[in-house]
């Protein structure tokens, strides 16, 4: 049985033609340490976020949300945080895997 540990994601946000790119990767895939990548800045960020962002899925539920804000928070907001980091367009592009029975030969 081979098994395969996800190692990292690149996400691209926006629309076919344009939009941005940036990636989370887990440098060390023995422990569960995930990191974002954009441009120049890198961030700590759970596991929970990379699958969030990779599904372009909701981060919180409108419903909590809604009774966050109130109605007037929820016309005039303009915060994004009822989707992964990227917005409600984003979504995994390309994942990379390691192979676990050769972790020790490329980290070794």
């Amino acid at each position: 049985k081979v098994i395969f540990d996800l190692q990292s994601v690149v996400i691209h946000a926006g629309e076919y033609g344009r939009g941005h790119y940036y990636s989370y990767v887990r440098p060390d895939v023995l422990k569960n340490k995930w990191y974002r990548y954009d441009d120049d800045r890198v961030t700590e960020v759970s596991f929970k976020t990379v699958k969030e962002d990779a599904f372009g899925g909701q981060a919180m539920s409108p419903v909590r949300k809604q009774k966050q804000n109130g109605f007037w928070g929820r016309l005039v907001s303009r915060r994004k945080t009822n989707y992964g980091w990227g917005g409600k367009s984003s979504s995994a592009y390309m994942l990379q895997y390691v192979k676990r029975s050769e972790i020790s030969i490329l980290y070794g």
